[in-house]
C-alpha cells in the first residue's frame, strides 16, 4: 500500500463522494452522501497530511492544522446538510 500524500488525501475524498453521490441517485438513498462526507472528515482528522511543497518548514504544522479543521467542516456537512430530502 502506498504512503498517503495531500495529493492522494484530496483524490480520495473526491472519488468518495463522487461515488456516494452515484450510489445515492442509483438507490435514492441520500444519506449515503452524508456517511461519505463524514467519512471523508475523520480521514482528515485523524490523519492529516500536508502538502510536500510545506513539509520540512515553519509552516508545516499551519498546514496539518488546517487540514484538521477542513476535516471538521466536512463533517459538520455530513451531520448538518440534509442530502435526504
Amino acid at each position: 500500500m502506498k504512503k498517503l500524500t495531500f495529493d492522494r488525501l484530496i483524490g480520495a475524498g473526491v472519488v468518495l463522494i463522487a461515488i456516494a453521490n452515484a450510489l445515492a441517485f442509483w438507490f435514492h438513498v441520500g444519506v449515503l452522501v452524508n456517511l461519505a462526507w463524514i467519512l471523508y472528515g475523520a480521514v482528515c482528522l485523524v490523519h492529516p497530511v500536508c502538502p510536500v511543497r510545506w513539509q520540512n518548514t515553519n509552516r508545516e504544522k499551519n498546514a496539518v492544522l488546517g487540514v484538521r479543521i477542513a476535516g471538521i467542516l466536512c463533517i459538520t456537512v455530513g451531520l448538518l446538510t440534509r442530502f435526504v430530502v
